[in-house]
């Protein structure tokens, strides 16, 4: 069954991939790091649904990354 599940999701977990290094380089860039972040692989295998997983973080990481994202939608 799992091998079903990977080839229907092939480009679902590229792309998965490839928006996680974005977001990765977003967070670089403003100085963040969230260090649990990741896909959740497992899920994905079991479910096909992929899920990036934020993870935890300490309060003043999340602080400063909704500093940048308020910073972000100014107009």
């Amino acid at each position: 069954m799992s091998s079903m599940i990977d080839k229907t999701t092939t480009e679902d977990r590229r792309a998965a991939a490839d928006i996680l290094d974005d977001l990765q380089a977003v967070l670089h860039a403003a100085n963040l790091k969230l260090p649990s972040l990741g896909i959740d692989w497992r899920s994905a295998k079991a479910t096909g649904v992929i899920l990036i997983d934020l993870g935890a973080a300490r309060p003043d990481v999340i602080e400063r990354l909704v500093a940048v994202l308020r910073r972000g939608m100014r107009p």
